[in-house]
């Protein structure tokens, strides 16, 4: 009975969402309100008001990490949507070469991968999904494809979610980053599949499995070293500017390029805000006395709530900067500037509340001891299945929260405790941990709505959330072959 009471709150999101078909705003809001009725129906799980507000003012403060990086993210995508550079980026990649699946080769494994690992918490969707629009793609592809685009999660904002996996399970950064790797071989080659038979379906897929191939192998091979050998944190960046370049050249010996594509001046001019993104986190993270100005002023601290948020350090603070600067590069008037920042806010505002609302949701199941109960008996009923269950655990909080960080903040605790009590590796239970709650953080319901409200699309919302969710549930059916195969391995 405590068992089912505990796990309640995930089977409301699963029916709002999935059987009564609501908007993500209206499934957060009404699961987080019967969350609160359980906690005072059910003596086992009460908690005083006060800890009500904690926990629920706790999961504003940690979806603000995100919505204060998702709202220049935004701001800056209609910056360049309004100024054509969405299109001249468009025009260039179709200009370098025709083919469809080429395109969506260096838009999936090359660029998002590249600003999902430079900014983090989902932007690399708000950027990505309007070139592909722009090229072509039906809404509901775009959409579904930015989604799958965000195959990088574990290092984005230069690995910060896998490295607070690492800080909170005790694990070497270095091994954390490279299990994690090594756990999602067959899942890079998964969604690039996946993403190949969207664009142009299995015909598409057999002609061109040798660009796949290629594709596949410099990204993940490029995840690979570079974790063991290099950088968890600058992983993601260079393997992903390797798939770039490799899809370029490509395309340019291939007989498909056609059209004239822009002018050199004018895609310098185009990238030139991405290009300063790159450049000034890529600088904030190097370990100098700058860096250590960035984190320690102007940075919002709560004991209380055990919570830290660096302004200056955060890459919210320099897409911003991107933002101002590029308003005086491309010469926008102030007046076009107020009303994108209206656009910017009326899409902002529904994302803050259902990720508040989500994230509150987890906290008031952990402040109630709903998480623990979970926990302890999938632990207890399972054994050593655990290893089975603990990716849906890592799933579940990734789906709540769409965030790696969140989801490892929450439950790799926990994880690594049942592990240790059933007989465990818990180094494996905490790669799939980190992974599982990527992967499922790609269908995150208030990312769902955000590119659904971004093409003007809402009635499309519970179709595309069920596709991905598909999806989803592929990739983590590989998650836990491939910690099971780890662990036979490790015997």
């Amino acid at each position: 009975m405590l068992f089912l009471v505990a796990i309640l709150p995930v089977l409301f999101i699963i029916i709002f969402l999935f059987l009564l078909k609501l908007t993500s705003l209206r499934a957060s809001l009404l699961t987080y309100g019967l969350t609160i009725l359980l906690t005072f129906l059910f003596s086992q799980y009460r908690i005083g008001g006060g800890e009500i507000l904690h926990a629920s003012f706790h999961g504003v403060l940690i979806a603000f990490i995100a919505a204060y990086v998702l709202f220049f993210g935004i701001f800056l995508f209609h910056l360049m949507e309004h100024t054509g550079g969405i299109q001249s980026i468009a025009n260039f990649i179709s200009g370098a070469t025709s083919n469809k699946v080429l395109q969506v080769l260096i838009l999936i494994g090359g660029l998002s991968p590249l600003i999902e690992s430079t900014s983090g918490f989902g932007v690399a969707f708000m950027m990505v999904t309007p070139i592909l629009a722009a090229i072509g793609f039906s809404k509901v592809k775009a959409v579904l494809l930015g989604l799958i685009s965000l195959i990088a999660i574990p290092w984005g904002a230069l690995a910060t979610g896998t490295i607070i996996g690492a800080e909170l399970g005790g694990i070497p950064l270095e091994q954390f980053g490279f299990g994690t790797a090594v756990m999602n071989i067959p899942i890079f080659a998964y969604f690039i599949l996946f993403a190949v038979l969207i664009a142009g379906g299995w015909a598409a897929a057999k002609m061109h499995w040798k660009q796949i191939l290629i594709i596949y192998a410099i990204l993940t091979g490029g995840i690979l070293f570079l974790n063991y050998y290099l950088s968890v944190e600058l992983a993601g960046v260079l393997s992903s500017l390797a798939v770039i370049a490799t899809g370029l050249m490509m395309a340019r010996s291939s007989r498909q390029h056609y059209g004239k594509s822009p002018a050199p001046g004018r895609m310098l001019k185009v990238f030139s805000p991405y290009i300063i993104l790159t450049v000034l986190i890529f600088f904030t993270r190097l370990d100098t006395p700058f860096q250590t100005f960035l984190e320690t002023y102007a940075v919002i601290r709560m004991p209380a709530y055990d919570y830290e948020l660096a302004l200056l350090y955060s890459p919210g603070f320099w897409l911003l900067v991107t933002c101002i600067i590029s308003i005086f590069i491309f010469q926008i008037s102030w007046k076009d500037v107020f009303h994108l920042l209206n656009k910017t806010v009326k899409q902002w505002v529904p994302f803050l509340i259902t990720t508040s609302s989500f994230v509150a949701i987890s906290q008031l199941m952990g402040a109630s001891g709903m998480v623990s109960v979970i926990s302890d008996t999938t632990g207890a009923v399972f054994g050593e299945s655990f290893l089975v269950v603990s990716a849906l655990i890592g799933a579940m909080g990734g789906f709540l929260t769409g965030s790696t960080t969140s989801s490892n903040a929450m439950f790799i605790k926990l994880q690594l405790h049942t592990a240790g009590q059933v007989g465990l590796p818990t180094d494996i239970v905490a790669y799939s941990q980190n992974t599982s709650a990527a992967i499922a953080s790609m269908a995150t319901p208030a990312r769902v709505m955000l590119g659904a409200h971004m093409f003007g699309i809402q009635s499309k919302e519970p179709y595309i959330l069920k596709r991905i969710s598909f999806i989803v549930l592929g990739a983590l059916l590989l998650t836990v072959f491939m910690a099971a195969g780890m662990y036979v391995w490790a015997m």
